[in-house]
């Protein structure tokens, strides 16, 4: 069950939403735009709403006596595939157009030497067209990916170097398994822990519906090439932020957010 409020404050909203999930309450509250907004303006909220509900799994997994092994220096998912939307994408673009220099030369060569790595491994065109992926072909290649041993361009002392701006995949994904199985991922050997609520592909859907030319998800590593193919792109006319807020909300929970 979900009940949402949103308060005019001015140029920003206070949007407020209460969720009963399996018996228990979680309550949220975050600003967000009051005026015309588009969804791209909305990646703050969206992820204050994972990381709220990644809390609240954590929550739940430790209930049932099981115990998070990620933890700081261990980057091993940090080499896996990672589906992001295009919105992403392009606010990855905008964070290393604003580093400076040697930094950003040496992000943008981490990006550029993982190309031809990908294109000797027959990976390269898929994930250029993942529109064109199948379900089936998902994790055979999220695998062939991983085994390629590409660490995300961001990673440094196997640490994440942009953590605050890091995706919602990245945020949604942490596991109860032991930590040195991530070296050697196989379907049984990693345990997740289960998100109550995944805002990274409700983000990833919405996205693609209000754009249909956007693919429906985007390779990490593949960021900063969709975010330079979207520059002549329209961007898509921005509507009131009270209504872009109730439509996620009503598709995170699956029904009517409430008109509040």
């Amino acid at each position: 069950m979900m009940t949402t409020h949103v308060e005019d404050t001015g140029e920003l909203l206070n949007a407020t939403a209460e969720l009963t999930i399996a018996g228990r309450k979680i309550s949220l509250e975050m600003p967000v735009p009051a005026g015309p907004t588009r969804l791209s303006n909305l990646l703050p909220f969206l992820r204050y709403l994972t990381d709220r509900f990644v809390d609240f799994s954590v929550e739940n997994a430790q209930a049932e006596g099981l115990a998070v092994s990620c933890k700081k220096g261990c980057g091993a998912c940090c080499r896996q595939l990672v589906p992001i939307s295009a919105i992403e994408a392009r606010r990855l673009r905008e964070v290393v157009d604003q580093m400076s220099e040697p930094r950003k030369s040496t992000i943008l060569a981490r990006f550029e030497e993982a190309r031809p790595r990908l294109q000797a491994a027959g990976l390269l065109e898929k994930l250029r067209e993942p529109n064109r992926i199948g379900d089936d072909e998902v994790d055979p290649i999220g695998l062939a990916y991983f085994q390629q041993g590409i660490a995300c361009p961001f990673l440094e002392d196997e640490s994440c170097s942009i953590y605050e701006e890091r995706p919602l995949a990245c945020r949604e994904y942490l596991v109860v398994s032991p930590a040195e199985n991530c070296a050697r991922p196989t379907v049984d050997s990693i345990k997740p822990v289960p998100i109550v609520v995944r805002v990274a592909k409700t983000l990833r859907a919405l996205n693609v519906e209000k754009n249909p030319s956007t693919p429906r998800w985007v390779a990490l590593i593949l960021a900063l090439e969709q975010a330079e193919a979207d520059a002549g792109l329209d961007e898509v006319p921005p509507q009131p932020g009270p209504a872009l807020v109730r439509e996620i909300f009503s598709r995170l929970s699956g029904r009517d957010a409430g008109n509040g």
